[in-house]
């Protein structure tokens, strides 16, 4: 989902750029919630490149792609499967990345620079646009997400409370996910602070938030992990005075928002481009070991055993951060 939102700014700033142009936006199942209502994308379409038969899936979708006869076909992924789908739509015009592994398939290629956000690096896929004139003027580089009046009333059914941080300690990777005790540690301290905190992750966490909400036992403890749908997490967030999270998706819904944010990186940091762009933020993360970044994405354990990237982390300094960020926002 990070991913998706990310590249929202390259599809606003294209519509900017060319008005009239028609801009689908293809995503795997999931995702696809984020991109609701957004003005500028005609359409959505969903593909779902796991379990069942793969290829059977790769050539419905390639059917439906070649029957849009597309103009253009912009691959902000570097993967073989993407690649093949942007070769096989018979555009005549292929833009992707020169590092992706079947990159010989595209007619534009740009380079993949790993220290850029990762924003900047997709807008570099708009300019290789042949004939475009790039105007700066009309580049945005904000994720716009447009929640329904539906969205915004079931929000206000689940969340009745001010003072509120959220909070979403999860990630599909270990490597980057909090450990249950300090997360129980973070939570107690925000709620000691004076704050209420909303949980938030999607249905996969709800395991972890439900352990965690039972270890807290507090009213000021508020779980909605697998409760909201994407944009109405971005609510939540948007009501909230900060949110603390993990590097996951919710970092990107927290800069959607102008919500300040506490990112807290494990295996990873931010030199691989993914980091709040359009928000304020304060990074909390253990620099004093030389073993991180052991990763771009995250691992399924600590390769070294000692996860001492987060288990070193300590409450204290989160909730500074939180206090130091709040006292900007209302200040």
């Amino acid at each position: 989902m990070g991913d998706v939102i990310l590249a929202l700014p390259m599809v606003q700033t294209l519509k900017k750029l060319l008005p009239d142009a028609m801009i689908d936006f293809l995503c795997i199942p999931g995702t696809e919630g984020v991109l609701a209502n957004h003005p500028d994308i005609n359409k959505v379409i969903p593909y779902d490149k796991k379990g069942g038969d793969k290829l059977d899936k790769f050539i419905e979708v390639l059917s439906e792609i070649r029957e849009e006869e597309y103009d253009i076909v912009i691959c902000p992924h570097r993967y073989t499967r993407s690649a093949l789908l942007t070769y096989y739509s018979e555009s005549k015009v292929r833009i992707g990345f020169a590092e992706n592994s079947l990159a010989f398939l595209l007619t534009n290629k740009i380079k993949y620079i790993k220290d850029k956000h990762e924003i900047y690096r997709n807008l570099e896929l708009v300019k290789a646009i042949p004939g475009l004139e790039y105007d700066e003027s009309k580049v945005t580089l904000k994720p716009c997400l447009y929640p329904s009046d539906e969205d915004v009333k079931t929000v206000n059914r689940l969340v009745n409370k001010s003072n509120l941080i959220t909070f979403a300690p999860c990630s599909k990777w270990f490597t980057k996910q909090l450990t249950m005790d300090r997360s129980a540690e973070i939570a107690r301290k925000l709620m000691f602070d004076g704050y209420n905190v909303v949980l938030i992750g999607g249905a996969e966490d709800m395991n972890y938030c439900t352990e965690l909400e039972g270890r807290i036992k507090d009213d000021s403890l508020n779980n909605l992990c697998g409760k909201t749908t994407p944009l109405q997490s971005y609510l939540v967030i948007a009501r909230s005075k900060a949110i603390i999270t993990v590097d996951s998706a919710a970092q990107h819904l927290g800069a959607a928002s102008d919500t300040p944010i506490i990112l807290i990186y494990g295996s990873t940091n931010m030199s691989f481009g993914f980091y709040p762009l359009t928000s304020r933020y304060a990074i909390i993360e253990n620099d004093k070991i030389e073993c991180r970044p052991c990763t771009d994405h995250g691992r399924d354990k600590c390769p070294l055993e000692h996860f001492r990237c987060i288990e070193d982390l300590s409450a204290n300094e989160i909730s500074k951060s939180v206090q130091d960020l709040v006292k900007i926002k209302t200040g």
